[in-house]
C-alpha cells in the first residue's frame, strides 16, 4: 500500500499543472475569456515542464507559451513553467505581456503574431500597468531577440517596431 501511494504521488508530480487563472507579476489574478457563437468561456491553462532552464518542453516548440485547441475545440494556453520561472526572476513584465499575447490568439485564432502583440500592448495600457519603465523594459526584451521566425518579422527589433506601428494605427482610428 505504501508503494502504491508513493507511485501515485510521483505520477501527480510529473503531470502537467492546469488551471483557469493567471497570476500577473503584480499578484493580480486574471483570466482570459473567449466568446464563440454567443457562448463565453474562461480559457484553460496548462503549465508544462519541471526541469532546468534549457530543458524546454517539446509540445511548445521552443516557445514560452502557445495556444492550441483543446479536446472540446476551445482554446487552451500552454505555458512553459521553466521559462516563466526564470522570466519572473529577470523580466517579470514579459510574463504579463506573454499572457495577454496568448489570450489575444485564443480570442481570435486568425490573429498573427504582430496583431497579438498589439492586443497585449493595448490591453496592458488600458489596465494602466504599462508604465514608461515597463514599456522600456518590453522594448529592450524584444530587441534582445536577434533571430526570430519570419512571422515575427525576423528579429525582435522588427517585431517590436511592427507592434508599435500596429498600436499607433489602432489608436489613430480610435480602436483600443
Amino acid at each position: 500500500m505504501h508503494r502504491a501511494a508513493l507511485l501515485a504521488l510521483l505520477c501527480m508530480l510529473a503531470a502537467p499543472i492546469s488551471g483557469f487563472a493567471f497570476e500577473r507579476s503584480d499578484g493580480t489574478i486574471v483570466h482570459c475569456e473567449v466568446t464563440r457563437d454567443g457562448e463565453s468561456r474562461v480559457v484553460h491553462e496548462v503549465w508544462l515542464g519541471h526541469g532546468d532552464l534549457g530543458d524546454r518542453h517539446p509540445a511548445l516548440g521552443g516557445a514560452a507559451a502557445v495556444v492550441r485547441p483543446g479536446a472540446d475545440g476551445w482554446p487552451v494556453i500552454f505555458f512553459d513553467s521553466v521559462v516563466f520561472r526564470a522570466m519572473l526572476a529577470s523580466d517579470p513584465h514579459m510574463s504579463d505581456f506573454i499572457f495577454y499575447h496568448e489570450c489575444a490568439h485564443a480570442q481570435d485564432p486568425k490573429r498573427d503574431e504582430i496583431e497579438a502583440n498589439c492586443e497585449a500592448y493595448l490591453e496592458l495600457d488600458k489596465l494602466g500597468v504599462l508604465t514608461p519603465e515597463r514599456l522600456d523594459a518590453l522594448a529592450s526584451t524584444h530587441k534582445k531577440m536577434l533571430r526570430l521566425p519570419s512571422r515575427y518579422g525576423g528579429s525582435g527589433e522588427i517585431f517590436w517596431e511592427r507592434t508599435l506601428s500596429c498600436v499607433k494605427s489602432r489608436r489613430d482610428i480610435g480602436l483600443r
